[in-house]
């Protein structure tokens, strides 16, 4: 029985055929091959861990669909992915990761080379699947392809400060003046104010963090002039406790929670996941009018880099910006610099190109309305 064929609930094993070479697909992967490859990939991030790819599943609703390849060479490639659970293959949707919660892409000994990149493309092309999205981490990105065959190519980047040399060459070398000074003023104004910091991972920091990001859609709402409690259900759909939750409990050495308290009141939080020689600045809120002032979101930011020196991090990546021009410029005040990347999209009906058209007429009818009310 071939993989486009087999219930979904079965392991699956099947041949993958592209050019010259020929691999040996299995699904799902187990979790102790997994492990092996993880700690072999000088790529892998917390997002590569079979424990979050649980989260995911556990969270959101989402059925396990990684793969391991097992290559001529002998070599063991992993792609964890998962898949909205279906009745029919032909309308399942696929991905490396869903929204909101990190990159996915290939792990393999060393790192993934190209040639394998495009085999296990060619893979998912022929898959059946109505969408497949697979968007690899910054640092494996070179050996992915600029195009092809059948796979819509979408530029992507995010901010990433380089760890190497620890505190001391950031300090000395790496910081410009005026961030120096930023952050030393940052520690003074906090401990002036007797500002705490706390870190870890327990359930109280959990809702800390959760209460501040409640707090920070009522904010949005009211700068958009939009009904709070709409923001807010949207909000919790899209970001629920549950998933920080599931994340602080399933990846208590990964997954660190900062959140900062004035008088006893949480002002801002952020939550750094670190893995290997990677730490990834994942989410972050705070209060406005008294973080602001007080430079908290820029101490957070120390302190968590400070961390991941001691750890022994390679990398502190602070994702995508959006597009925001002030988050941008946040980052890149901290030392963090341009990496490319990009989203992978394997359709077997053009939705993005529909998904595109869609979002141009809801800006322009957006635009009109700002427009009649203005």
């Amino acid at each position: 029985m071939s993989h486009h064929q087999a219930p979904e609930h079965e392991p699956q094993e099947w041949d993958v055929h592209a050019g010259d070479g020929v691999m040996r697909a299995v699904s799902p992967v187990p979790h102790e091959t997994w492990a092996q490859v993880l700690a072999a990939d000088p790529a892998a991030t917390a997002f590569h861990m079979p424990q979050w790819l649980d989260c995911i599943c556990r969270v959101g609703g989402w059925q396990d669909a990684s793969r391991l390849y097992r290559t001529a060479e002998g070599r063991e490639l992993v792609l964890p992915m998962v898949r909205r659970p279906g009745w029919f293959r032909a309308l399942s949707l696929q991905s490396s990761f869903p929204p909101g919660w990190g990159t996915g892409g290939i792990l393999a000994p060393g790192g993934v080379r190209p040639h394998e990149v495009d085999m296990i493309l060619a893979d998912l092309v022929s898959d059946g699947a109505l969408r497949t999205i697979v968007r690899p981490a910054f640092a494996a990105a070179p050996a992915w392809p600029d195009q092809a065959p059948g796979v819509v190519h979408i530029p992507r980047k995010v901010h990433v400060l380089d760890l190497e040399g620890g505190m001391d060459v950031l300090w000395t070398q790496r910081w410009s003046r005026n961030t120096r000074s930023r952050l030393r003023s940052a520690e003074r104004k906090a401990e002036q104010a007797g500002l705490v910091i706390e870190s870890g991972h327990s359930p109280k920091l959990v809702a800390d963090f959760y209460d501040l990001y409640l707090r920070w859609l009522d904010r949005r709402a009211r700068e958009r002039h939009l009904p709070p409690a709409v923001v807010r259900e949207r909000g919790k759909r899209a970001e629920p406790l549950a998933k920080f939750q599931a994340v602080a409990a399933s990846l208590p050495g990964t997954c660190r929670i900062l959140v900062a308290t004035l008088d006893g009141e949480p002002v801002a939080a952020t939550i750094v996941l670190v893995h290997a020689s990677s730490c990834i600045y994942w989410r972050g809120f705070s209060d406005k009018q008294t973080a602001g002032p007080l430079r908290v979101n820029q101490l957070l930011q120390l302190r968590s880099v400070e961390q991941a020196c001691d750890v022994g991090c390679r990398y502190y990546e602070m994702g995508e910006s959006g597009g925001v021009a002030s988050l941008e410029r946040f980052k890149a005040n901290l030392g963090a610099r341009e990496r490319h990347l990009a989203e992978y999209r394997l359709e077997r009906l053009p939705l993005t190109r529909l998904q595109d058209r869609l979002d141009r007429v809801r800006g322009a009818v957006e635009s009109r309305l700002t427009a009649g009310r203005s």
